[in-house]
């Protein structure tokens, strides 16, 4: 006699990767890929503006932008891939701390 199927072992495997159809999977890849390149783009505009001595302004700007679409790439990966950011953090701030306390 098999174990009955509980309503939270429906609801994992619905949710579950395996049951996520092909296109969605590569839709989410896309999106994650198209900000990476834009990350990327904007930590290359970075360094051509300090290769060409840039004004102040200018690598202010340049700065902001590859810090934020940086943090915009992580965060985005983390919501489509539905990764808990704050228990990756907390899981590397101890074993940091174990290490150099």
């Amino acid at each position: 006699m098999s174990a009955p199927v509980t309503t939270r072992t429906i609801a994992a495997t619905a949710t579950s990767p395996a049951a996520e159809s092909q296109p969605a999977h590569r839709r989410k890849w896309r999106w994650i890929v198209l900000s990476a390149v834009a990350s990327l783009l904007s930590w290359l505009a970075l360094v051509l503006g300090f290769l060409l001595d840039a004004g102040t302004g200018t690598m202010l700007i340049l700065a902001t932008l590859a810090a934020v679409t940086t943090e915009g790439t992580i965060w985005l990966a983390a919501l489509l891939l539905g990764v808990s950011v704050y228990q990756a953090r907390r899981r590397l701030w101890e074993k940091l701390r174990s290490r150099f306390l």
